[in-house]
């Protein structure tokens, strides 16, 4: 089994090779995935993040969602603290370039009680079937998640699922995994 370093170096490698056209099939697939979803449908509250680069596409989801009229939500980075604010979006004019270069909320939107969540969509460089999951290696979400009520639902291309991931205790897992291909469900 590789590392959780060489994993992450392999998957930004062939993210970085990810062709375009591919890539948007592939987000368009996962949408509908979400979209099809009875948890999604019934959400009123959701967070996710916004993607940045070569990340599965969130932007169409946030503006969906927000023509559904459901409270979006997105992570704003607390670098202070190492911690994730919830703040609200109501359009993608909220949204300004923050910490570690991704859109992110800006500090005018109001603050949302995580415990309101009904369905978070998490990023991740590699998820394993049993919905364990590599992030980026800050830490940020697994402390977030781990006071989190939600449905915990990581969004991946189907090349960054594997059959196992290193593990270790503070590694949140995911409740469900949707890729381009496949809904893994873990709950």
């Amino acid at each position: 089994m590789l590392s959780k370093s060489e994993l992450r170096v392999r998957i930004k490698e062939e993210m970085a090779n990810l062709d375009y056209v591919k890539k948007s099939i592939m987000d368009e697939k996962i949408r509908n995935n979400i979209y099809g979803l009875k948890d999604y449908c019934k959400a009123k509250t959701i967070l996710t993040y916004v993607s940045k680069d070569k990340e599965v596409d969130t932007i169409e989801l946030i503006t969906h969602s927000i023509s559904l009229r459901k409270t979006v939500c997105a992570p704003l980075t607390k670098k202070s603290n190492n911690s994730l604010e919830i703040r609200k979006i109501e359009d993608l004019d909220d949204l300004i370039v923050g910490n570690f270069n991704i859109l992110e909320p800006n500090e005018h939107t109001k603050v949302i009680n995580p415990k309101n969540i009904e369905i978070l969509f998490i990023p991740g460089l590699a998820f394993g079937i049993g919905c364990e999951r590599l992030g980026r290696g800050g830490g940020y979400f697994d402390r977030f998640l781990l006071d989190s009520n939600g449905l915990k639902v990581g969004l991946a291309y189907e090349f960054q699922v594997f059959d196992s991931l290193p593990v270790q205790k503070h590694d949140i897992k995911m409740d469900m995994i949707i890729t381009d291909s496949r809904l893994i469900s873990c709950v």
